[in-house]
């Protein structure tokens, strides 16, 4: 048995759901119950909600591999960009995840990414010898403490492994960051350029809170955070090195370093503000609800979406440049509010 995303049965015609966009990718999920401590995921051994079928915000029903064959086998001609394998902690590659490996391998000849929890070279080359064209090493947040904490692993550790892949395997790893986990800006935005400069495929993700989850809680990410790190690690992307050029008032970005003029022709496209990740990825809701927010837009930006995120971006930057210069213009002495202790 596997499970596939509610969006990908639609795409593949083995499911009706009301969608006003579906999936490019397909996405099938190994496991139900995790070993993993992720504080933020419903799967994970500390969740109060092990026995439901969400990951994300998106629910993944039961499919019999038989019933997959021939829907993974039509997927390229259904117009389906890519297949994204995603596995629980339980098993070791050999027992669980490489043999599906190798059975969608058979069906299908759209290029595979998998994402697991891995720990050394081997297991990385271990999935790329049974088909796979990218393996994810999920860093989900750059914060060191903040990843001991909601992850139960060394960030160190993760972080190495990942660049040591990358070194390996030129341009096939891909990793993702998690927006409003509790880091600061400045934190994502020098990961990011540290992870792009490494030629590391990245995605950005909005934190979801979910219930039962020890992290149930917790806000998401408001839109303009989001909005000013969807832009930065686009510009990081063409080049990494601008993050020298970033500016940050106590961890919030106040400037890219480019004129206003600048910063709107390199994001007239929109690109920066549509799901990021590997080539054929659009991950349609899998942060959003229908009607909410939208963090990052499955489809290319509608002229009126994409003035709107600008104008907002722009505002934001201009606000924070002024906060920057009123703390500068402090009197010496004061207290962060701008009234001297002596008062």
């Amino acid at each position: 048995m596997i499970r596939l995303s509610a969006g990908s049965a639609a795409a593949l015609q083995l499911k009706t759901v009301q969608a006003d966009i579906l999936p490019t990718t397909v996405y099938l999920l190994q496991g139900t119950a995790c070993r993993g401590a992720c504080l933020f995921c419903p799967l994970g051994r500390h969740s109060a909600s092990r026995s439901r079928i969400f990951l994300g915000r998106i629910t993944w029903p039961v499919f019999a591999q038989a019933e997959l064959e021939k829907p993974l086998s039509q997927a390229a001609q259904q117009g389906l960009q890519r297949i994204c394998l995603q596995s629980v902690v339980e098993d070791t590659l050999e027992q669980s995840l490489l043999p599906t490996l190798r059975w969608i391998k058979h069906l299908s000849s759209l290029p595979c990414s998998v994402s697991v929890r891995i720990e050394t070279l081997h297991q990385a080359e271990q999935l790329f010898q049974a088909g796979a064209d990218r393996v994810n090493i999920a860093l989900d947040t750059a914060n060191p403490l903040l990843f001991a904490r909601i992850k139960a692993k060394s960030f160190a550790e993760t972080l190495a492994l990942l660049f040591s892949c990358a070194e390996r395997w030129p341009g096939k790893m891909s990793t993702h960051l998690i927006c409003g986990l509790g880091e600061t800006e400045e934190e994502l935005l020098q990961a990011g350029a540290s992870i792009l400069g490494k030629n590391i495929t990245l995605g950005l993700f909005a934190f979801t809170p979910l219930p039962g989850t020890p992290l149930a809680f917790q806000p998401p990410p408001n839109e303009i955070q989001y909005r000013r790190i969807q832009a930065g690690l686009h510009l990081l992307r063409r080049e990494p090195a601008l993050f020298s050029r970033f500016r940050f008032l106590e961890g919030r970005l106040t400037s890219y370093g480019l004129t206003s003029a600048q910063l709107k022709k390199r994001l007239s496209t929109g690109r920066a503000f549509q799901t990021s990740g590997c080539p054929g990825c659009n991950r349609p809701y899998y942060n959003e609800r229908p009607g909410k927010t939208m963090y990052n837009y499955p489809r290319a930006l509608a002229a009126g979406e994409l003035a709107r995120v600008l104008k907002i971006l722009l505002e934001s930057l201009a606000e924070g440049e002024m906060k920057g210069e009123r703390k500068m213009a402090a009197p010496l002495g004061s207290t962060p509010g701008g009234r001297s202790k002596h008062e």
